[in-house]
């Protein structure tokens, strides 16, 4: 367990991931200061995007102790709707590690790991994509919480499964197609005729199912690791 005493596990994991948001911001200004440039810039607002799903989870989970039950339930819909919009948002950063080669020209012919900023460069987007693992996981997490007290353990689990699925498809139209969250809500059937294109034609359909399938396979390994680290006491 990171935090044994009862009720103080959720606060301790937001002010790590709080703490390694901070650190990611601060070597994004270190590579831009070192390099002259804007280097990761769009990094700020990624980073940003991946937070609104805990910030979400938060607000539901502050909604599951109304004592209304109607208006808990309607909130409770609306709220997880936008949540699932938004959740692509976390896992997205994982994709970031592309930037470690489209930021550094990697010369085969020469020692380029003994370049300091090689490593910066790797290191940065590297922490990204950790940083969207453990948002990911945790939003999650939190919302496994709240299945386990209104349904069986193994529809939870199924659910799950679902919304880690669901989540990287999301993360393949947001890096390819380059559709973000709002876009649902603003051009609904231009995304649905994407994705219909996606499935009719067997090349796209391919990568589609290709790049998913390994996102989806890193996502539910990492959760299961926190879910599995975390088992002690299943309260978060």
């Amino acid at each position: 367990m990171l935090l044994r005493r009862k009720g103080y596990k959720l606060p301790g994991l937001l002010g790590v991931l709080l703490v390694a948001t901070l650190g990611c911001f601060g070597l994004i200004m270190y590579l831009q200061s070192t390099s002259g440039t804007r280097m990761y810039q769009f990094l700020y607002w990624d980073i940003f995007l991946a937070w609104v799903p805990v910030f979400i989870t938060l607000g539901m989970m502050a909604l599951s102790r109304l004592r209304s039950t109607k208006v808990k339930s309607i909130l409770l819909f609306f709220s997880s709707i936008v949540w699932l919009f938004f959740l692509p948002n976390a896992l997205y950063l994982v994709t970031e590690l592309l930037h470690a080669f489209r930021f550094y020209d990697v010369n085969p012919n020469t020692r380029f790991w003994l370049n300091t900023q090689f490593w910066l460069i790797l290191f940065t987007s590297f922490s990204a994509a950790g940083l969207g693992l453990f948002l990911t996981s945790l939003c999650v997490l939190m919302i496994h919480h709240m299945l386990r007290k209104i349904c069986s353990g193994g529809l939870a689990w199924a659910v799950v499964f679902v919304l880690l699925w669901l989540a990287s498809v999301g993360v393949y139209i947001g890096r390819f197609a380059r559709w973000n969250s709002w876009d649902v809500m603003l051009q609904p059937l231009v995304l649905l005729t994407n994705i219909w294109s996606w499935g009719v034609h067997a090349g796209p359909r391919l990568h589609l199912l290709s790049f998913c399938w390994l996102v989806f396979g890193i996502a539910v390994i990492f959760y299961l690791l926190i879910y599995i680290s975390l088992s002690e006491n299943q309260d978060v």
